[in-house]
């Protein structure tokens, strides 16, 4: 049985972005490390979205940028520049190519192409449709179904169609980062657009609700937004799908000195917006350094004053019934949008925050708030 320093289970985002900062970082150079994968990664299956107002490792790989955004609902319309952040765009096919290639030039790395059957926890092994592998420490994104309990969950699932016009229908440096004036159905739902040029865009479709939708209707949906807003002779060039799971349910609890779930199975997922790939490079960041310092992976907390917020946030649009949309309206209506993106970024103050909480229906999170502190304590 061939032992590794570090297996990582999964191949995806937070596995490839995990494995370059091992690459990145020189104290690693030693150690012995194995990625697995259980089918080659190179299809555009996902687009990664982020707001970032510096540098990060994620640049090298960027599409697409765009210095400006906008937020609908049935009844307002705002537009606002985005500095000092700008919203940005990687292609999933060259995000694996990028990191894949500095795998395959890493001397200390090997890339499967395997099948995981299954993860022997107490005794390190990864057992594969290729055989068995041992290693000090096993990272895995495989997402296992859990009983959330006492913690809320949504689903924000969508499809998204990325389309071109015969003539010039976008604003190429503008972003559509929530439209809510789409029919709500009795849950939280809404377009995003990202326009790569003039004449071509992704158009998707997102819910944040407890239940699946079929295919038929997310494309029904997409097609009657284009027609109502006058985008005609378009050509579907691919398409994509997703689901992400909104909780704050604490996954890290899972984790052992020799096991720790990365990724949507670590819980590293926004549980608010469901943005993920900026978030796993803060984590991982962690993970470097605590195993630099020869910490234990153990004592890893992914828990601050934002993830209650968060947790409070769901329980709330929850509880809205439909109406969730109303809570997001409120925050783009009644605060600098920028103060918003620093929020869900969570780089503001308490003060900051304090603000933000008062320019909603604060009546709604004081409901919640009891609630939550009264099921915590059941």
């Amino acid at each position: 049985m061939e032992k590794f320093d570090y297996i990582i289970c999964g191949g995806g985002a937070s596995g490839l972005l995990l494995s370059n900062a091992f690459i990145s970082d020189k104290f690693f150079n030693d150690k012995k490390i194995l990625i697995i994968e259980k089918e080659s990664k190179t299809s555009n299956d996902k687009t990664f979205g982020f707001w970032n107002d510096k540098e990060s490792v994620l640049d090298e790989m960027v599409f697409k940028e765009w210095e400006f955004a906008e937020f609908k609902d049935s009844n307002s319309y705002n537009t606002f520049l985005l500095n000092p952040y700008k919203y940005k765009m990687i292609k999933s096919n060259q995000f694996y190519s990028h990191i894949g290639n500095k795998i395959l030039k890493a001397a200390n790395f090997k890339y499967l192409n395997s099948n995981i059957n299954e993860i022997d926890e107490i005794n390190n092994i990864v057992k594969t449709d290729d055989g068995k592998f041992s290693s000090s420490i096993i990272f895995s994104s495989i997402y296992n179904e859990v009983t959330f309990k006492k913690y809320p969950l949504l689903k924000q699932h969508f499809i998204g169609w990325t389309i071109e016009t015969k003539s010039e229908t976008f604003d190429d440096n503008k972003i559509t980062f929530m439209d809510f004036s789409v029919d709500q159905k009795d849950e939280i739902r809404f377009m995003y657009i990202l326009p790569f040029s003039k004449n071509k865009a992704l158009v998707e479709y997102t819910l944040f609700s407890k239940e699946l939708i079929t295919d038929d209707e997310y494309e029904k949906e997409i097609k009657s937004y284009l027609k109502e807003n006058n985008i005609q002779g378009y050509t579907i060039k691919e398409k994509e799908k997703g689901m992400i799971p909104m909780t704050c349910y604490p996954f890290f609890e899972n984790n052992t000195d020799t096991y720790f779930q990365i990724g949507t199975a670590g819980g590293w997922s926004k549980p608010s917006t469901g943005y993920t790939i900026k978030n796993s490079i803060k984590k991982i960041d962690v993970i470097i350094e605590s195993l630099k310092q020869s910490k234990p992976l153990s004592k890893i907390r992914f828990k601050n004053r934002f993830w209650y917020y968060d947790l409070l946030f769901l329980d709330v649009l929850i509880a809205s019934k439909g109406r969730g949309s109303q809570v997001f309206s409120d925050l783009f209506k009644n605060n600098d949008p920028i103060k918003i993106f620093k929020f869900l970024d969570e780089n503001t103050s308490v003060v900051e925050e304090l603000s933000i909480f008062l320019s909603v229906d604060i009546k709604t999170f004081v409901r919640s708030l009891l609630k939550r502190i009264l099921n915590f304590s059941i």
